[in-house]
Formats: structure tokens, sequence, C-alpha cells
């Protein structure tokens, strides 16, 4: 009987926990992965909130876009300065930022500029 019990706590335990929600954000939200991403991620049922972010300024009509889709997950458009906004209480962080390589552009080149886009972007996660 004591072995029962402690079984039934363990196993709602468990249940709870596989309840939980995450808030997930994607940075790079507005570019080709992000956008595709960020749907994935609002209509996971596991996600109950998904905040997008994006230099550009089209960010927030992403998330307008995607808000209209029936799933558990509310979604908030950020741009600019607002990447704390966009980061608070996060669970998981996925980025697709950086640019795409251009004509005349050594990897070297395209390597360095988005390593400077991960790093900024990486320093306001530590924050």
């Amino acid at each position: 009987s004591s072995a029962v019990r402690a079984a039934s706590g363990t196993l709602r335990s468990l249940t709870v926990q596989q309840q939980r929600g995450f808030k997930c954000s994607v940075l790079g939200a507005a570019g080709g992965i992000g956008q595709p991403l960020s749907l994935l991620l609002k209509i996971n049922p596991r996600v109950t909130a998904l905040t997008c972010f994006d230099v550009a300024p089209i960010t927030p009509g992403v998330a307008a876009d995607l808000s209209h889709i029936s799933s558990n997950a509310k979604c908030t458009g950020f741009t600019g300065d607002d990447l704390k906004k966009a980061l608070d209480g996060c669970d998981v962080v996925v980025i697709p930022a950086g640019v795409p390589r251009k004509p005349g552009m050594t990897r070297d080149d395209l390597f360095n500029i988005n390593a400077g886009i991960v790093r900024n972007l990486v320093a306001g996660c530590a924050e």
C-alpha cells in the first residue's frame, strides 16, 4: 500500500511535468528560416508562448499572422531594442538570424558578419 502511494505520487509528478508548457523565442523570426520555424513552434502543443524578434520592421506582422493559427501558444512580435522583452522568461531560444551570402562575398566575410550578429543576440540571452 505504501508502495502504491509512492508510485501514484511519482506518476502524478510525471504527468504535471509532461504538461508543462514552454516559452520559446525565435531571434531572426522575419527571415526565410525564421518564419517557417516560428510557424512550426506555434503549432507545437508544448509551446505556450512564442516571441518573434528581428531587426526587420515586419516582425510584428509575422507575429500577427501566426496569432491567427489556433493553438495553445500566444505569439508576440518584437523589433529593434526590444530584445530583452522578447527573451524575458524564455525556456528555449532559437537563433536562425543572419545575412545570406552576397555575390563577391567570401565565406570568411559571411562568417564574420553573422558571428557579430550572433554575438549580440547571445549577449542579450546572457543578460
